[in-house]
């Protein structure tokens, strides 16, 4: 089943001027087709300026599509007369996300009690602790701030917080482009991990196909707002058809330990 579809997505941005004189438009998206399935990862893949992000945020309602529609399945609204969007993202830049004046623990109550549409005073420290647990986080951490973590361990906040709305869609902006390597595998490890245990649909955004292929199931890529290839990971990194995804492939570099 589908749980998010999304038909002709196009995106215009007008370009201005230093005194606001339009100097013409950017077509950054260009008729994308894409649709995610229960509890899969798709993989979207690109180099910079293809639309990735661009796309991201229009699924999660933070920018308007020019036109285009994206069709959401109709049991993801009416579960628990949901208010919030079924959407969370997770950015490339967890500090940038995170409130420095606030503590982990008020932005999870925060989070919370959103999510489960109930009082802040309600909130449990319990459901505090559930939540810092599914990212790998210990209970102590609810009483520091976002400067006192490493980059790392801030994503893991991030990841904390989306989960703590209860979406239905995880979408991971460049999750692990600015982290160490080895920081990267476990950020990996845990997407996965959540997605497998919490049945839950994933986005999964990178410009490295390599690391896309390691975790989704299915992958879109994409070039200069157009989406050129789409299909199951397996088939895409064993049988491109698109040009440009074979020179994503060729240009991943060879391990000379394997």
């Amino acid at each position: 089943m589908n749980i998010l579809e999304g038909k002709k997505i196009r995106k215009v941005f007008s370009r201005e001027g230093f005194l606001g004189e339009q100097l013409g438009c950017v077509e950054a998206l260009k008729g994308v087709d894409f649709r995610v399935s229960a509890g899969e990862i798709l993989g979207i893949v690109g180099e910079s300026g293809s639309g990735k992000s661009t796309l991201a945020r229009i699924i999660c309602s933070l920018e308007k599509p020019t036109s285009g529609s994206l069709i959401w399945s109709e049991k993801i609204f009416t579960e628990k007369k949901r208010k919030l969007h079924p959407a969370q993202m997770v950015f490339q830049n967890p500090y940038g996300s995170l409130n420095p004046k606030l503590t982990v623990g008020y932005m999870l109550r925060e989070a919370i009690s959103a999510g489960a549409l109930k009082p802040l005073k309600s909130i449990k420290e319990e459901e505090l602790r559930d939540v810092l647990a599914d990212v790998g986080l210990e209970e102590i951490s609810l009483f520091s701030y976002p400067h006192q973590f490493s980059g790392g361990q801030k994503q893991r906040l991030g990841i904390a917080r989306a989960l703590a709305l209860k979406p239905r869609l995880l979408v991971c902006d460049e999750p692990v482009s600015a982290l160490d390597i080895s920081v990267q595998a476990q950020i990996l490890e845990l997407i996965c991990r959540i997605n497998s245990e919490k049945k839950l649909s994933v986005i999964f955004i990178a410009h490295d196909i390599e690391v896309v292929s390691m975790i989704s199931s299915s992958i879109l890529v994409m070039k200069d707002g157009r989406a050129v290839e789409y299909g199951k990971a397996e088939d895409i990194i064993n049988r491109p058809s698109a040009a440009y995804t074979k020179k994503l492939i060729e240009a991943v570099p060879v391990n000379p330990y394997l």
